[in-house]
């Protein structure tokens, strides 16, 4: 089955964080993980396996 990669305006959505919140907490707080790239280098996003760790472990902070 094919990866889906959320794309960084759909992230967005989903997180309700805008671009530059989204940066600052992968790029320099790495509170959120890093989006991924081709081998190109051409942007690809998150796989959406990764978001969903993300939100697990979001909610299972939030619980304790």
């Amino acid at each position: 089955m094919a990866t889906r990669y959320i794309g960084l305006k759909e992230m967005c959505q989903l997180t309700g964080k805008s671009h530059p919140t989204l940066w600052r907490m992968w790029a320099k707080k790495k509170e959120f993980p890093a989006p991924q790239k081709s081998l190109s280098g051409t942007f690809l996003g998150w796989p959406e396996t990764v978001y969903e760790d993300w939100v697990r472990e979001q909610n299972t902070n939030s619980t304790r």
